[in-house]
């Protein structure tokens, strides 16, 4: 397994300035009082948003993984120039970019079967594979499956026997790997996109295997939120979702659940979340707002005006739940008051 590792890759789509303690624990209380708001009045649960993060870890990429492989198991032309220049041939299926520049794809055989790990950190092929998930960047996974990788592949559940071949490929900044997995056995007359639902995320990063049995979840409609591209691009590093504190993911849930209950288009909130980037950027490098701050007054000007929440109730919500959170002589109040004037 190579050695090399470099991570001055690309640079991500979106810089944010760090916020000062005081402006994040007004954020924190800002999302936290809509959250509470919304599951009061019976809008949203908790189990929605944890649906709603773990289907963007999950589904959202490796949707697009599983159609690349469907497409090389159904075209053995396109399985060559796969195997030969992996990023120029997921463009032939109109994915690509950012932390997928250059992806070398591994393909598994009788005699051989291959693994992918970053050894420092989490590099990932997120166009394909989408967020990577929490073990792929643990410690124990990262440290154990170069050195040991038939006892890691074990605990996933996948037991190579002897006769096989263990390949374990260190992803780079430089470069990306993807794992072909077999096509199983019994298939030879489902249609590309029934195998493409048989495709999952561990399989095309090798701890895994295809079998006929198999059914990933269809996240299609998720697609408008993950493909936004221009200033409302998704901020990402090393693949994954850039969340800095736990409020932006917060922020970025309600926004998707409220969406997919119907209480808006997502057009409605991308043109919020558009106008908001484009007053931010008006503003000194210093003062301007970071993309969740954009993300989360969108969300909540979007659902005031829908008369959806009442601007009122969210004020009282967030200044009860400062004073629960902020000592005497916080500056949180100040920040908070800037964003949601009282209304008496």
């Amino acid at each position: 397994m190579s050695d090399q590792h470099d991570h001055h890759g690309p640079t991500p789509a979106y810089t944010q300035r760090q916020l000062s303690r005081a402006e994040n624990k007004a954020r924190e209380v800002q999302a936290k009082a809509l959250e509470s708001v919304l599951e009061e009045d019976g809008l949203i649960t908790p189990a929605d948003l944890d649906a709603v993060l773990d289907t963007y870890e999950n589904d959202i990429g490796p949707l697009n993984g599983a159609k690349v492989v469907a497409r090389a198991w159904v075209d053995p032309a396109y399985k060559e120039r796969l195997l030969r220049n992996g990023a120029e041939a997921i463009a032939e299926l109109g994915f690509g970019g950012l932390q997928g520049e250059q992806l070398t794809v591994v393909e598994n055989t009788p005699a051989v079967h291959n693994a992918v790990v970053c050894t420092l950190c989490s590099c990932y092929p997120w166009p394909v594979l989408g967020l990577p998930p929490f073990w792929y960047k643990s410690p124990a996974y990262r440290s154990r499956v170069g050195g040991r990788p038939r006892e890691v592949l074990r605990e996933f559940g996948l037991e190579i026997g002897p006769e096989r071949e263990i390949l374990v490929w260190n992803s780079t900044a430089q470069t990306r790997y993807l794992v072909l997995p077999q096509r199983p056995v019994g298939t030879q007359e489902m249609s590309e996109d029934e195998l493409a639902r048989l495709v999952t995320r561990d399989a095309m990063i090798g701890v895994a295997e295809v079998r006929r049995d198999t059914r990933a979840r269809d996240a299609g409609a998720d697609r408008r939120v993950a493909d936004m591209a221009g200033p409302t691009a998704l901020p990402r590093q090393s693949g994954e979702l850039l969340f800095q504190d736990p409020w932006e993911g917060i922020a970025f849930a309600l926004a998707v659940a409220l969406c997919e209950r119907g209480h808006f288009a997502w057009a409605e909130f991308q043109q919020r979340l558009i106008a908001a980037i484009g007053d931010a950027d008006r503003q000194p490098p210093e003062a301007r707002p970071t993309y969740y701050e954009c993300w989360l007054n969108a969300l909540q000007a979007l659902l005031v005006d829908k008369a959806i929440v009442s601007k009122q109730k969210l004020t009282r919500r967030a200044g009860w739940l400062a004073r629960m959170a902020a000592p005497p002589g916080s500056r949180l109040m100040p920040w908070l008051g800037r964003d949601v004037p009282d209304e008496e």
